[in-house]
């Protein structure tokens, strides 16, 4: 019985390697689902662990997706990618990026740009 329980642990142990060995989001500005009020200069997204964006895509509402360039390079944990202009309305961002390892993953975040009025100056009823 010892031998399958060591087998176990060592199938455990080699999960959580595998599982911790991809680049994933851990923060980002403009925040997922945030709501802001003023157009942001750029993007900056922070990863658990170094990543090179291969592809970084912003789209306003049904709008087509705009590319965003330049993209670094090099890998990095903090990215961080100038922004368009920005009008009020929903966004989302998506990227492709392959980490140190070797994986190639996708992700994608969310948020609003609202008027300046519209959070400021709530309308009474």
């Amino acid at each position: 019985m010892k031998i399958p329980s060591l087998l176990f642990g060592l199938a455990l142990v080699a999960f959580g390697v595998t599982a911790n060995a991809h680049a994933l989001l851990q923060k980002s500005s403009p925040a997922d689902n945030s709501v802001i009020t003023t157009s942001p200069s750029n993007l900056v997204l922070n990863f658990s662990e170094a990543a090179r964006l291969t592809a970084l895509w912003i789209r306003k509402g049904e709008q087509p997706k705009q590319d965003l360039k330049p993209l670094p390079t090099t890998a990095a944990q903090q990215i961080s990618v100038p922004l368009p202009p920005l009008t009020p309305g929903t966004y989302s961002v998506s990227w492709r990026l392959v980490s140190d390892d070797g994986h190639i993953m996708g992700g994608a975040l969310h948020f609003t740009l609202a008027a300046d009025h519209a959070i400021d100056h709530p309308t009474q009823h």
